[in-house]
C-alpha cells in the first residue's frame, strides 16, 4: 500500500467520527517511516512516537490537545500493555496497520485474534477482485469456519457461506465439463479444508477424493435412504451410516427450480456410470417405490403396472402410489406414463362396473345409467389415449392398449345394440329434445345470453368441462341430458338447435322456415327474425380479437349463438380423425377461455353450452355391417352410421325412423343396430357419427349463471396436527390436516413445507402437499409427510420453525419448535 492510499484510508476513519479521534498505527516494517512527515491529514494532527517521548506524547495528547485528533506513528511492533505507557490509549483509539489483512480485519471487524487464520491463505487476499465479494458475504460471526467457507464461497461464486449452496456449485460446475473451482480451491491452499467438510457433514472420505465418487456417495446415500430392502451389493462401499445430511441435500438440490434441469443431467450421468438400470433388475418395484434420483425408478415402476392391469385386467390399489410419485422428481417427465396408468385403472373399474349390470329393458333408465355412471367409460378411454398420444416409445404398452381396446369394443357393441334395439319412437325419450331447444332453454332468458355450440361436445367431456367450471365461485352450473337429432350430424343437429316454426327436407337440403341456413350469416338472419337484439358468430372469429373489438361485435346484444369447431373439425377429417381426443381437450380449455372473456369483457351473465351431436370414436377401425348392398337402395343421402330415404326400409340388422318427429314424415332414417357402420365411400373409419348410439345422440346441455369476479375465493387451509412442539429425532412424522373440501369458495392449494432455523436457514428436506381434496370424510383430507433434519448441532435453548409456503415461495404460516435431540451421533458435523 502506497503512502496516497494510507492518506485516504486514515482520512476516512477520521472523517467517519463526529467526536475526537486518535487512531495508533504501528509500523513494525518500518515501510513508512521515511514517507511520514509527507502525509496529508484533513482535521488532525501527527505525532510520531520514539523510545524516549511516550510519557510526553500521553502528557501532550491527553491534556495539552485534548480536542485535536491524532495520528500517533510508532516504527514498531505494539508493545505487551506491561511496557506500554500508553496501554490505557490504545483501548479506546483505532488501531490503524497499512497491512493489508490488518485492514480487511478492521473493515469487518474481525477479530485480530483470527489474523492468523487469514495468514493460512495469503494470496487469496491480495486481490479486490476476491476481497470485495467476500465483505459482501456478510458474516454474522467470525470464526475460523465461517471465514474458510467465506473463502470457499468466493472462490465458487456464491453468494452465502452455507456450505451446502457451495458444495452444490462445485458439483454443477463439475458436471458443466469445468473443474475450476477445485482448482481454485487448490490455487489458494484450501481444498483440504474442502474436503474436511465434506467428510464432516457427509462422511465422505477416500485417498484420491473428486467430485464424481462424492456426487456418487450423495446420490446413492439418498436412494438408500428411500430404499425399501437390501440395496445392492456394488453401493456399499460409497454408503456411510448416518444418511440424514444426503437427504436434506439432494432434497434441495433435485427439487430447487433452478437446479433441476442440471440435476437431470447429472443423475443420467451417474446412472451410466453406475450401472444403476443394472444393479436394480432384480428387485420388485416395492423396494424402490419412493426413490426418485434416477429416472429409471420411473420407468421400472410404470412398466410394473403397466403389466399388472394387463395381467390381472382388474382395478388395482394404485392411487397412493401415483399421488406419491406425482411429488417425485422426475414427475413431470412421465406424467403422461402416469396419468395414462390413472385414466387406464379408471377405465378397467368402470367398464367391470358396468360388466356387472344387467341392462334395463327399458331406454330412459338406459340413459340415466348411461348419464350418471357409464357416459364415464368414454370418458376414461378419451383420457387414456390422451395420454397415451404423448407418450413417444409406446411398444412397451401395446399389450394394455389392446386390452383397453377390446373392453371399449365389448362396451360400445353391449350398451347401444341394447339401447338401439329398445327404441322404436323417439318420442317415448323422456330427456329434453334437441329440435325444442330454443323454445326450451333460449326464448325465455332475460339477460344476456351466450348459446355456444361446440360441434361434437360428447356428453362425458362437457362433464369435464363443468367440472373445471365448478372451480370458479362466482358461477352455478348444472348440466343435464339431451337427445339431438337422429340422424345425428352437423346440418340436421345445428338445424334443430335454432329458433325455428319449420325444419324440412329438401331432397338432401334442409330448409329451416323455407331457406337453408347452412353459414353463419344466415343462421344470423334467422336469429334476429326472432330477437332483433341477436346474433351468430363464429368462435374463430371473436377470439383473437381485442376487449374493445369484442365489446364494439355484442354491444347492445342480448343473445349471441357462437359456433365452436374443435372436435369435429378434426374428427371428420381421415388425416387428423386420430387427433379427436386431442382436439376435445383443446375443446374444453377454448370454452373454459371464451366463458371467462365473454363474462369480464362484454357482461355475458348466462351460458347454455351444447352440441349438435357426439360421436363414436375407437382406435382401432370400426367393424363394417357385412352383407349389404347400399347401392340397391335409393337413398336421399348414404352415410357411414345412417340412410336417409323418402320410403321405409327393412334391412338386416338395422332399424328404420320417420322423421316425423320434425314433421317431415316423408322421410326415413335408417342406422345400424349397435354401432356398426355401413359400407360406402370415403375415408375415416374410426370416428363416426350420424347413428343413434349413447355416445352420438345423449348430447349435453349445459348451463351456467355466471357473474364478474371472484373476490370471494380463498386457497384451503392446511393445518398442522401436533399438540407437541418438541422433536427429539433427526426423523419423525408430521400430519396435517385440510380444514375444509375443495368447491367453488375454496381453491386447491399447493404448500411447501420445511424446518428452518432462528436465522432464516434451511434445516430440513423440503415437502411438498398438495391441499385439493373433496370428501365427506376428515380422514381422506389429512396428509403424512415424512422430515430429516440435517444432522447440525441443535440447542433446546433456540428457537426452531415450520414454515408453510405456498406456490409462490410466500410465507402463509409457522409454527415454533423446540429441537432437543439427546445425542448428535453420527459425524462431527457443524
Amino acid at each position: 500500500m502506497n503512502l496516497s492510499s494510507v492518506e485516504d484510508k486514515i482520512n476516512e476513519i477520521f472523517s467517519n467520527s463526529e467526536d475526537r479521534k486518535i487512531i495508533l498505527w504501528y509500523d513494525e516494517s518500518k515501510e513508512f517511516i521515511d514517507e511520514i512527515g509527507d502525509i496529508r491529514l484533513d482535521n488532525a494532527e501527527l505525532f510520531k512516537l520514539e523510545d524516549d517521548n511516550w510519557i510526553y506524547a500521553k502528557y501532550y495528547i491527553e491534556l495539552v490537545n485534548d480536542n485535536v485528533n491524532y495520528l500517533i506513528y510508532a516504527p514498531f511492533s505494539k508493545p505487551s500493555d506491561k511496557e506500554n505507557y500508553l496501554a490505557d490509549m490504545s483501548h479506546y483509539a483505532t488501531l490503524f496497520s497499512a497491512d493489508k489483512l490488518d485492514i480487511i480485519l478492521q473493515e469487518l471487524n474481525i477479530p485480530i485474534e483470527l489474523k492468523e487464520v487469514m495468514e493460512l491463505y495469503p494470496n487469496f487476499w491480495n486481490a479486490n477482485s476476491r476481497t470485495d465479494p467476500f465483505k459482501k458475504l456478510n458474516v454474522n460471526e467470525y470464526n475460523r469456519d465461517s471465514i474458510e467457507r467465506g473463502i470457499l464461497a468466493v472462490l465458487s461464486k456464491e453468494k452465502s457461506i452455507n456450505f451446502e449452496y457451495i458444495l452444490r456449485s462445485v458439483i454443477v460446475n463439475y458436471f458443466e465439463g469445468n473443474n475450476s473451482f477445485i482448482d481454485d480451491f487448490d490455487k489458494y491452499g484450501i481444498l483440504n479444508r474442502f474436503w474436511e467438510l465434506v467428510y464432516q457433514h457427509f462422511g465422505y472420505t477416500e485417498d484420491n477424493p473428486n467430485i464424481n465418487n462424492l456426487m456418487a456417495s450423495l446420490i446413492l446415500n439418498y436412494t438408500a435412504y428411500l430404499f425399501d430392502d437390501e440395496v445392492p451389493k456394488s453401493w456399499n462401499r460409497f454408503l456411510v451410516n448416518d444418511k440424514n445430511n444426503h437427504k436434506v441435500f439432494m432434497d434441495n438440490f433435485m427439487n430447487n427450480t433452478n437446479y433441476m434441469d442440471i440435476y437431470d443431467n447429472i443423475a443420467g450421468d451417474m446412472a451410466y456410470k453406475l450401472k444403476i438400470a443394472e444393479d436394480i433388475k432384480d428387485f420388485v418395484v416395492d423396494a424402490y417405490i419412493h426413490c426418485d434420483s434416477f429416472d429409471v425408478f420411473d420407468c421400472n415402476i410404470i412398466g410394473h403396472y403397466v403389466n399388472t392391469l394387463y395381467e390381472t385386467k382388474e382395478k388395482i390399489d394404485l392411487d397412493d402410489v401415483l399421488d406419491f410419485r406425482k411429488n417425485s422428481h422426475f414427475y413431470d417427465k412421465y406424467e403422461n406414463e402416469y396419468e395414462l396408468l390413472k385414466w387406464a385403472n379408471k377405465f378397467i373399474y368402470y367398464f367391470k362396473e358396468f360388466q356387472r349390470e344387467i341392462l334395463p329393458d327399458n331406454a330412459n333408465e338406459l340413459i340415466n345409467m348411461y348419464e350418471n355412471r357409464f357416459a364415464n367409460v368414454d370418458k376414461c378411454y378419451r383420457k387414456f389415449y390422451y395420454y397415451y398420444d404423448k407418450i413417444s416409445d409406446v411398444d412397451y404398452i401395446a399389450d394394455l392398449r389392446q386390452l383397453i381396446e377390446n373392453m371399449y369394443n365389448t362396451f360400445l357393441l353391449e350398451i347401444n345394440s341394447k339401447f338401439t334395439s329398445i327404441i322404436d319412437d323417439l318420442n317415448t325419450i323422456d330427456i329434453p329434445k334437441q329440435w325444442n331447444f330454443y323454445k326450451r332453454f333460449v326464448s325465455n332468458k332475460e339477460y344476456k345470453t351466450a348459446v355456444i355450440i361446440s360441434d361434437a361436445l360428447r356428453y362425458g367431456c362437457a362433464i369435464e368441462l363443468k367440472d373445471e367450471l365448478d372451480k370458479i365461485s362466482t358461477r352455478n352450473n348444472k348440466i343435464e341430458p339431451m337427445l339431438s337429432t337422429v340422424p345425428s350430424y352437423t346440418a340436421l343437429g345445428m338445424d334443430a338447435l335454432l329458433p325455428h316454426k319449420k325444419i324440412k327436407y329438401d331432397g338432401n337440403k334442409i330448409l329451416v322456415d323455407g331457406k337453408p341456413r347452412i353459414s353463419t350469416e344466415d343462421r344470423d338472419k334467422l336469429l334476429k327474425q326472432y330477437n332483433s337484439n341477436a346474433i351468430a358468430v363464429k368462435y374463430d372469429d371473436i377470439i383473437n380479437l381485442n376487449k374493445d373489438e369484442r365489446r364494439t361485435i355484442f354491444k347492445g346484444i342480448k343473445l349471441a349463438y357462437i359456433y365452436h369447431d374443435q372436435i369435429d373439425a378434426r374428427g371428420d377429417n381421415a388425416s387428423t380423425e386420430n387427433e379427436v381426443f386431442a382436439a376435445s381437450q383443446e375443446a374444453i380449455d377454448e370454452i373454459i377461455k371464451l366463458v371467462a372473456k365473454l363474462t369480464d369483457e362484454v357482461n355475458f351473465v348466462n351460458f347454455i353450452i351444447t352440441a349438435d351431436h357426439g360421436y363414436i370414436y375407437k382406435r382401432d377401425t370400426l367393424e363394417e355391417s357385412s352383407k349389404v348392398n347400399l347401392d340397391k337402395i335409393n337413398a336421399i343421402y348414404k352415410n357411414k352410421r345412417f340412410l336417409l330415404t323418402n320410403d321405409e326400409t327393412n334391412v338386416l340388422a338395422t332399424k328404420c325412423f320417420s322423421l316425423e318427429y320434425i314433421d317431415n314424415d316423408d322421410v326415413f332414417v335408417t342406422v345400424p343396430v349397435g354401432v356398426d357402420v355401413f359400407k360406402t365411400k370415403g375415408a375415416g373409419l374410426n370416428y363416426v357419427h350420424g347413428g343413434l348410439s349413447l355416445e352420438e345422440v345423449i348430447v349435453p346441455v349445459l348451463e351456467i349463471n355466471t357473474r364478474k369476479g371472484n373476490k370471494n375465493q380463498e386457497p384451503v387451509k392446511l393445518q398442522l396436527v401436533s399438540s407437541i412442539n418438541k422433536i427429539t429425532n433427526h426423523e419423525f412424522m408430521l400430519t396435517f390436516f385440510q380444514e375444509e373440501n375443495v368447491s367453488k369458495n375454496v381453491l386447491p392449494f399447493e404448500a411447501s413445507i420445511y424446518f428452518i432455523d432462528s436465522d432464516g436457514n434451511k434445516i430440513s428436506n423440503e415437502v411438498i402437499i398438495y391441499a385439493d381434496k373433496n370428501s365427506e370424510y376428515a380422514e381422506d383430507r389429512k396428509f403424512m409427510r415424512q422430515f430429516t433434519l440435517k444432522r447440525i448441532n441443535y440447542s433446546k435453548d433456540k428457537r426452531y420453525y415450520l414454515r408453510i409456503d405456498n406456490a409462490k415461495g410466500e410465507e402463509v404460516d409457522h409454527y415454533e419448535f423446540i429441537i432437543d435431540i439427546a445425542f448428535q451421533d453420527g459425524f462431527n458435523f457443524l
